[in-house]
């Protein structure tokens, strides 16, 4: 860095002086620290599976186990209708309305609908009643919470450690004893 630098974190206190913009934005260095900070490999974003962005690095716990039940579910589903495709197809079974048609259409049409009917809609309705639950819990022992992503993770917490304040000043503490 060349002496005669200036960035935009810095304060004059006094004098002239003429400034040229060598950056501006994230091309500074204070917003390569930004990218640094939020994760980002040189401002390009990760992708999860082509479209969707890499969320799971500030994913709680919570909804890393979530997903992972949601996967489950999703596969099982799917090799469960594959099975029924394939019995109903060996069996010959064909639309009682309609006779005539083929079976495999018949069939696609049933499992089709036993995939949409295993998808659970009701796991985030429940998941937040339970959370919300807990929270007034916590309210009536007079607990502050400012970001309900840390009630996620504290839930998953089996050691939590303080100094005698009950603070934890720099996130930096070694357990010497237990």
């Amino acid at each position: 860095t060349p002496e005669n630098m200036v960035f935009s974190g810095c304060s004059v206190t006094n004098g002239k002086g003429k400034g040229v913009v060598c950056d501006t934005g994230m091309s500074t260095r204070i917003g390569r620290i930004a990218q640094l900070i939020a994760g980002s490999d040189e401002g390009k974003q990760k992708k999860k599976c082509g479209c969707l962005p890499d969320m799971s690095a500030s994913a709680t716990p919570l909804q890393q186990n979530l997903e992972k039940l949601g996967g489950r579910i999703g596969i099982m589903a799917i090799a469960v209708c594959v099975v029924i495709f394939i019995i109903g197809v060996a069996m010959n079974r064909t639309d009682p309305a309609n006779p005539d048609s083929p079976a495999w259409l018949y069939m696609i049409l049933i499992a089709v609908t036993l995939a949409v009917a295993a998808i659970p809609e009701g796991i985030p309705l429940c998941v937040t009643i339970s959370l919300s639950i807990g929270c007034s819990d916590m309210v009536t022992k007079n607990v502050l919470v400012r970001k309900l992503a840390a009630v996620e993770t504290l839930g998953s917490a089996s050691v939590i450690c303080s100094d005698k304040t009950g603070t934890l000043t720099e996130g930096k503490m070694t357990m010497v004893n237990m």
